[in-house]
């Protein structure tokens, strides 16, 4: 049982493209058994079949976060097909572009229920287990946008927010049961729903304006899923056993150092 989380079951949610696929990756090359749940049934299809076809050992769960059903559905599997759940990676999200006086009570209402219900579904659904066995470790995909006002998204940046208020919250109430609970907050990460955010907001301009968020970062360059995916193997192993309630930005500096100037 090799790597930094040998031995260890992961769910991962939202694990057909993007942050969740390369978790997923990330974690099986690190050793976890992987739990690949998203609500794209040939994209987490796939990743399963590269995790197995690299000598990974992962199991598909096609659901949706918002459905109380599919959560514990998921658990259920992991501990059926993979035996035992110790790793929680709740990540799967969607994009939402809009002012806040132009976007509609349904797109704000979807946008919450992925992103910040879709969460706390997922995380409820694993508790009894994790609480059972007085061990695991709690990861919550938020945002920058979650802990910095950022234009044209208000529905995403208070579910990010909300997602960063409920992992504190967890990370309190379940210490005493030996549960961590940490959050990754990303910066611009290119990712296909970031792609699509970019394109639903500058059209055929993308490619400069992607350009010039770059160019705006400190460290010089976007963020890749891989980023993200080695952030959460330290957060979900042994190696962050006193880490908890923490809000771990991969962004390149952005939050803490602002944008380039000049």
């Amino acid at each position: 049982m090799p790597g930094a989380l040998g031995g260890k079951v992961a769910l991962v949610t939202g694990a057909g493209s993007g942050l969740g696929r390369a978790i997923a990756v990330e974690y099986a090359v690190e050793g976890a058994a992987v739990l690949c749940s998203d609500r794209d049934a040939v994209g987490v299809q796939d990743v399963v079949a590269a995790i197995r076809g690299s000598g990974g050992t992962a199991t598909a769960h096609v659901g949706d976060v918002t459905s109380e059903s599919d959560c514990a559905a998921a658990v259920a599997l992991a501990l059926a097909e993979l035996g035992g759940l110790d790793v929680v990676v709740a990540n799967a999200g969607i994009p939402g572009e809009g002012k806040a006086h132009e976007i509609s009570l349904d797109d704000w209402s979807k946008v919450i229920g992925v992103n910040l219900t879709g969460v706390f579904l997922t995380v409820r659904a694993a508790l009894p287990h994790l609480v059972g066995q007085g061990a695991g470790s709690i990861v919550l995909t938020a945002s920058i946008a979650g802990l910095v006002g950022l234009p044209n998204i208000p529905a995403y940046a208070a579910a990010k927010g909300g997602v960063v208020a409920l992992g504190r919250q967890l990370a309190r109430e379940y210490a005493p049961d030996g549960i961590r609970t940490n959050v990754i907050a990303p910066g611009t990460i290119l990712t296909p729903l970031v792609e699509d955010a970019f394109r639903q907001r500058h059209g055929d301009g993308i490619e400069e304006a992607l350009s010039r968020r770059a160019t705006a970062v400190p460290l010089g360059r976007l963020g890749s899923p891989e980023d993200v995916a080695r952030a959460a193997v330290y957060l979900g192993s042994d190696a962050s056993g006193w880490v908890t309630g923490t809000v771990l930005t991969v962004d390149g500096g952005n939050v803490h150092l602002g944008p380039v100037q000049g």
